[in-house]
């Protein structure tokens, strides 16, 4: 059986593209667990309007018993968010404070200190806290990964995820096998991602090397090598 979860990634920029997401993603219900709010993209928005369509695509999907991920992808990361680390830090720490979601998205890059103070305030609202990690120039070397994954670990996150720019097959290869070491020591709460075409496989694999979750797109894809969700479910199911 298996226990990975599809993640649907929300990523558009205003009313328009999100309500289409929405309507896509309402024929589709069969198909994801969770929805992936991307607040960065609404980085042009004003604070009112910024919270207003994260609590609306909220109250939809909740509706429907989905999980809500809210996630601030910062420039540094892949992402469309520009706010500095002070910015990016009051901003989750008032969305864990304020809106009704299951996990927050924290990029460890933002410093110990800061990832500890917002897993905290994330406990006090009985809110999950997914450690993200992204490279996009390159795949780290195996032992640099477990060590990062040791970090994660020592500040208790509840889900460790690292996603990696691959040059070659042995890039992949590393994350596979790091993918299933990690699972065998910290439990079913790591998602390693290698991105690209040459990366897909790691969207799919199962058993052993199965992550917590993996994310997929339902109107345009907002990573490199993400999958539509419509396939994962159909891959996911029949292997």
């Amino acid at each position: 059986m298996n226990t990975t979860k599809i993640v649907v990634t929300f990523s558009g920029y205003n009313s328009d593209a999100i309500n289409e997401e929405i309507e896509a993603a309402e024929s589709h219900l069969s198909d994801f667990d969770i929805v992936e709010i991307r607040g960065d993209v609404f980085d042009a928005l004003n604070r009112q309007d910024h919270a207003s369509i994260v609590r609306r695509i909220i109250d939809k999907f909740k509706a429907f018993d989905k999980e809500i991920i809210y996630t601030y992808r910062t420039s540094g990361e892949g992402g469309k968010g520009s706010k500095t680390t002070v910015e990016y830090q009051a901003l989750l720490l008032e969305v864990c404070k304020s809106m009704d979601i299951d996990y927050i998205d924290i990029e460890m890059s933002v410093g110990k200190k800061i990832v500890q103070e917002i897993i905290e305030t994330a406990k006090t609202h009985q809110i999950k806290t997914l450690l993200s990690y992204h490279n996009f120039k390159e795949t780290l070397d195996y032992d640099a990964l477990m060590d990062l994954l040791s970090q994660m670990n020592q500040v208790e996150g509840d889900v460790f995820k690292f996603a990696l720019y691959p040059t070659n097959g042995e890039d992949v290869d590393t994350v596979v096998d790091v993918q299933k070491t990690a699972k065998a020591q910290y439990g079913h709460k790591v998602i390693g991602i290698s991105m690209g075409e040459l990366g897909k496989r790691t969207r799919v694999l199962t058993g052993d090397y199965a992550p917590l979750f993996t994310y997929g797109y339902i109107s345009r894809d907002a990573a490199p090598g993400q999958i539509h969700i419509s396939e994962l479910r159909k891959t996911l199911t029949s292997l």
